[in-house]
């Protein structure tokens, strides 16, 4: 399965109303998406990327996101290694830390006020509060992962005030593996 297979596209969404705001991206090495995650840590097997992909960001109004990565490495054993790491909770809170830095520094008057991660059936949920002129607002960042062959997908879907719904996440994961074979 090649990296962009892995990763969420306009079919795969539920319902309507979805619009890509930007361009998905395919690489080659270590240079692409998989090489920008700044929450791997160092047992992260970069040496074994092969191609990184990268969806759009699909919105629909009026807050909700999805978006992925995916990482197609050299063996099956890399994947995997990558998979437990992209999986943790480490990974799940410092990239909604990340999210939540990046919303805070932003252009809006957005600050925000607290980051707390949970696990679901599915991965983790990363919940801040945003707190700015017009009042305060939770987000809700679920991440999940799915591994399939030596390809590793990480799909993070936003909304607010209300978590992204699960059964919206489970088709997703479910359209996504039904593309890799499995």
């Amino acid at each position: 399965m090649r990296a962009h297979d892995i990763v969420p596209q306009a079919d795969d969404l539920p319902g309507a109303g979805w619009t890509a705001i930007d361009d998905g991206v395919v690489t080659t090495g270590g240079t692409g998406p998989g090489a920008l995650f700044d929450c791997i840590g160092p047992d992260f097997p970069d040496a074994a990327v092969v191609e990184s992909a990268s969806s759009p960001h699909f919105l629909r109004p009026p807050a909700t996101l999805v978006h992925g990565t995916g990482v197609r490495f050299a063996t099956e054993a890399d994947a995997a290694s990558a998979h437990e790491i992209l999986g943790g909770p480490a990974f799940a809170a410092c990239l909604g830390s990340s999210v939540a830095a990046d919303l805070e520094a932003g252009a809006t008057d957005v600050e925000v006020l607290g980051v707390e991660l949970t696990t679901t059936a599915h991965g983790h949920r990363v919940r801040f509060t945003g707190g700015g002129d017009r009042g305060v607002r939770p987000v809700n960042l679920d991440i999940a992962t799915v591994r399939i062959g030596a390809t590793v997908g990480v799909l993070w879907c936003g909304d607010t005030p209300g978590a992204f719904p699960d059964d919206d996440l489970v088709l997703i994961l479910e359209r996504i593996r039904r593309r890799g074979g499995r």
